[in-house]
């Protein structure tokens, strides 16, 4: 804090240290180290309070005015712009990457205000949909009004429930966010902060127990999880993420291009890029693996025969191996369910794709699966977002496009 703005304002006041200490609550003690300059970082609520006092319109002003109409010298008026200013916690684990976020600037803000109102929230939706980037997007846009900061948890490098006992699971998974945290944090308190649980499908038991222990040891903590599969979580709030339209998934592919190999302009290609984000169903991940395909070979061999899919990858060690390939992403789903969810999904795509409901009228083979059956693999295809559902009078069950395409070969199921 400048000391001399300080001094000005107290002085134009008219108060004494000891009238201002008795009117804000700050000790007499803490306002002549003030205007000393013996305190360069004090804290904003100690800040806030004496502006209130010496001048309730300074604090707006600050922020509002550009620094020249101030009536103080520019360096005095940024000093105080950094203290009075909203002052982010801590961050703990991943940022979010240094590229810009496409089409998404709604669900940002509508998760924000989630986050901040409910205590749980779950993004749900497709692999490579976008669930980690939003996270740390809305993450980072609610930081400074969390006093405790951010926490992000990577919980997709943790075994799943199919390959240890749950304890055991649960077990690592809290020693993740121990590992995150810090011992002093991690043994618990009223820290108002945001836990981001990043990738958790393959933790439906051991993730709902882990929410359950952290909120009770932190009752001001707010959570936000990502996962394929939503926990059962009572007093979750579930938002399903979904795929970009056309037009934005077009200018991604146009902006990720830019980035990648800027001396390749496609922007007249309006078509056929409409047709190759239809073929990747509008998902950011496999889009941006188009975008660095499109370095080394022509959009021809992306059209051609529906290979897209099939010639796309990363070989990004930061990310998680189920991540690298559209594959090697449909398998990590599949290992999630049984091997009736695999025969109906591999009908289903045989059949085209897609699946219509309305009681006592679903359209599978009675001598395959009885309706009572067919009705719950369906909803957990649905609930593992390996089928999209528009939802209405008659429910259509549908399948994203590269996940059919990967379905019509035998191979692929073959080696699941």
């Amino acid at each position: 804090m400048n000391e001399n703005l300080l001094l000005r304002l107290r002085l134009q006041s008219g108060m004494t240290q000891e009238e201002l200490s008795e009117r804000s609550g700050i000790s007499v003690r803490t306002i002549r180290n003030f205007e000393r300059g013996l305190i360069q970082r004090p804290r904003r609520s100690s800040v806030d309070m004496l502006l209130d006092v010496l001048d309730p319109g300074l604090k707006e002003k600050l922020r509002s005015a550009p620094m020249d109409d101030l009536g103080m010298p520019v360096g005095m008026a940024a000093e105080w712009l950094k203290l009075v200013g909203p002052e982010p916690g801590a961050w703990r684990g991943s940022r979010p990457p240094r590229s810009s976020l496409v089409g998404r600037d709604h669900d940002v803000e509508l998760l924000g205000r989630l986050v901040l109102e409910q205590q749980l929230v779950v993004i749900t939706g497709p692999g490579g949909v976008g669930k980690s980037r939003i996270a740390l997007a809305v993450a980072e846009a609610v930081a400074t009004q969390l006093p405790d900061g951010v926490a992000v948890v990577e919980l997709g490098t943790v075994p799943g429930e199919r390959d240890l006992d749950q304890d055991a699971v649960l077990e690592l998974a809290e020693q993740a966010v121990a590992d995150r945290l810090g011992e002093e944090t991690a043994a618990g308190g009223r820290h108002r902060m945001l836990m981001v649980l990043d990738n958790a499908e393959h933790l439906p038991q051991a993730g709902a127990r882990l929410v359950d222990r952290l909120l009770g040891r932190f009752p001001g903590m707010h959570v936000l999880m990502t996962a394929r599969r939503a926990p059962e979580l009572a007093g979750a709030v579930l938002c399903e993420l979904a795929p970009l339209a056309p037009p934005v998934a077009v200018e991604l592919l146009l902006d990720r291009l830019r980035s990648c190999c800027p001396d390749l302009d496609l922007s007249a290609e309006g078509e056929r890029l409409t047709t190759l984000v239809g073929l990747l169903d509008g998902l950011p991940r496999l889009i941006e693996f188009a975008a660095h395909r499109l370095r080394m070979v022509p959009l021809e061999s992306l059209l051609t025969d529906g290979q897209a899919v099939r010639l796309l990858g990363s070989g990004d060690v930061r990310t998680l191996p189920h991540q690298r390939t559209p594959e090697a992403s449909l398998r990590w789903s599949l290992a999630l369910l049984g091997p009736r969810h695999e025969r109906l999904l591999t009908r289903l795509a045989r059949d085209g794709g897609e699946a219509g409901f309305r009681v006592g009228e679903l359209e599978v083979d009675p001598d395959e699966f009885s309706e009572l059956e067919a009705v719950g693999l369906l909803a957990d295809l649905a609930e593992t977002s390996l089928l999209q559902v528009d939802r209405g009078g008659r429910y259509r069950y549908r399948m994203l496009r590269h996940v059919r395409a990967f379905l019509d070969d035998p191979a692929t199921l073959a080696t699941a």
